[in-house]
């Protein structure tokens, strides 16, 4: 400080004052839980995580099961509608009208005097049968 002060130099001289010295405090952190009562909380919520977890995956399979089920049932209808389809067209080639028709047309002419046995018995053995011919 200057010893001139406002034009008068008899002035006291203030002391010299102490230098401001940082303190270090140590700040005890104390925490509001123990340890282990923290861990078990952690250990709680870890495990209600898991278990959410599991069940959203759970009901993710479901429904994706359950899709797959109803494009199954579709499936089925459309095939199940696809061999009414095609019964039908086996049994109108199979009428008897329809493939006489298509003798007819492919200049066939029926033998009256023929005899076709169907499913039925053997008249004679077959070395008869043979030799008659």
């Amino acid at each position: 400080m200057s010893y001139y002060y406002r034009g008068n130099l008899a002035v006291e001289l203030e002391p010299q004052r102490n230098t401001y010295k940082k303190q270090q405090r140590r700040i005890k952190v104390r925490s509001s839980l123990p340890t282990k009562e923290k861990l078990l909380y952690l250990f709680f919520i870890s495990v209600l995580v898991v278990g959410v977890g599991y069940i959203g995956h759970r009901y993710i399979l479901i429904s994706q099961y359950n899709y797959q089920i109803q494009n199954l049932k579709e499936d089925i209808a459309k095939v199940q509608e696809s061999n009414a389809a095609t019964q039908l067209k086996i049994n109108q080639m199979n009428s008897r009208e329809r493939i006489y028709d298509a003798a007819l047309q492919m200049g066939m002419v029926s033998a009256p005097d023929a005899v076709h046995i169907i499913g039925g018995a053997n008249v004679g053995t077959p070395a008869q049968s043979v030799k008659s011919n």
